[in-house]
């Protein structure tokens, strides 16, 4: 069967037959669904499918109230209904002919077996039982509601590699995880029902950072800190959020396995077993001028024209990193270091 224009709306018809028709009965097609565009779009397919045999067709409109509902259709039957137990207003689409019948479901038969054909079924089948949830945590699932396992559903996901967990539970397949939405959206799972359309692919998109392997991260971070990086920098560099960068550096800080200095005003992160001290560029002028002579607090900070506390704040830094140490006449003096700084 040739995949042409009419071929795809026909499958997709079978899908939305299989998820909310009934297919007990011998004498009728039946679609059932609060959707009008769905109803609209079975009759405008079925019509042009048996478009050489002759049939009736009527659509029963069910509201909870005296609610006027416009259905313009043509070519078949309105009939309107009060149900008082419903919360919205459904439709009920039914053809009459036992012949027609038997070459639906005939057809039905040949096209569920036809692997061709699994996206265009999963569409429909998605439009009339699928829905799309979301939660904390950037929770996004996609589930297709199901009272029991049905062997055909899993036949189709399994064959277009999209992975899923039957919940006995929450009665659905329950398919969650950016590899599988990206499948999902290949195949425009949602796009056959015009609500269900616009809230896929407005949760899609929420989709902004890849989800990578298990320390995926951790391990390609650790890698580039052979050299010093901001958050900032590395949140570029991984297309990741800065929060979620920095959660992974305050964890593998917590191993010991790299060390952060805070240098005007900003964290700069490299491995510990790289032997590297950072320093900015003012405490740099400190250190060379201690190279030259041992000096005092007071006469450091005359010489730099700050307040002695400014001074003080600055050499206590380098005493803290190991760069300087004080006598007890309370002079400054370089300390030797076997690591490298690096002036940032």
């Amino acid at each position: 069967m040739n995949k042409d224009l009419s071929n795809k709306e026909v499958i997709e018809c079978i899908g939305l037959w299989l998820a909310e028709g009934d297919k007990k009965t011998k004498g009728e097609i039946t679609f059932t669904n609060n959707c009008f565009d769905l109803i609209q779009y079975f009759h405008k397919t079925i019509l042009k499918l048996f478009k050489d045999y002759n049939f009736n067709v009527r659509i029963y409109v069910y509201s909870p109230n005296n609610c006027k509902i416009n259905v313009p259709l043509q070519d078949c039957k309105i009939k309107k209904y009060i149900d008082n137990r419903a919360t919205k207003s459904y439709f009920i689409w039914r053809l009459a002919s036992v012949d027609l019948v038997k070459k639906w479901k005939h057809l039905v038969e040949i096209l569920q077996n036809d692997k061709e054909s699994y996206e265009e079924i999963l569409r429909g089948f998605f439009a009339g039982e699928g829905n799309i949830k979301t939660g904390s945590h950037n929770n996004r699932t996609l589930r297709i509601a199901q009272g029991r396992p049905l062997e055909l559903i899993e036949r189709i996901l399994n064959e277009l590699n999209i992975n899923y967990k039957y919940k006995i539970n929450e009665r659905s397949y329950v398919i969650t995880g950016k590899v599988n939405w990206d499948t999902c959206a290949k195949i425009k799972i949602a796009d056959l029902h015009p609500i269900k359309k616009i809230r896929f692919w407005d949760v899609y998109k929420e989709f902004k950072e890849e989800h990578y392997p298990k320390n995926h991260l951790e391990n390609n971070l650790f890698k580039i800190l052979t050299k010093p990086y901001t958050a900032v920098e590395l949140s570029f560099l991984f297309k990741r959020s800065q929060a979620r960068i920095s959660e992974i550096l305050m964890s593998l800080k917590k191993l010991e396995s790299i060390e952060n200095y805070r240098i005007k005003s900003k964290d700069y992160w490299i491995r510990k077993d790289q032997n590297k001290i950072l320093i900015s560029d003012v405490k740099d002028k400190y250190l060379k001028m201690l190279r030259r002579e041992e000096i005092n607090t007071k006469d450091i900070s005359k010489r730099f024209n700050v307040c002695w506390k400014s001074s003080f704040g600055r050499l206590k830094e380098l005493e803290g990193l190991g760069l300087v140490t004080i006598d007890k006449n309370k002079n400054w003096s370089i300390k030797e270091t076997w690591k490298e700084v690096i002036v940032i």
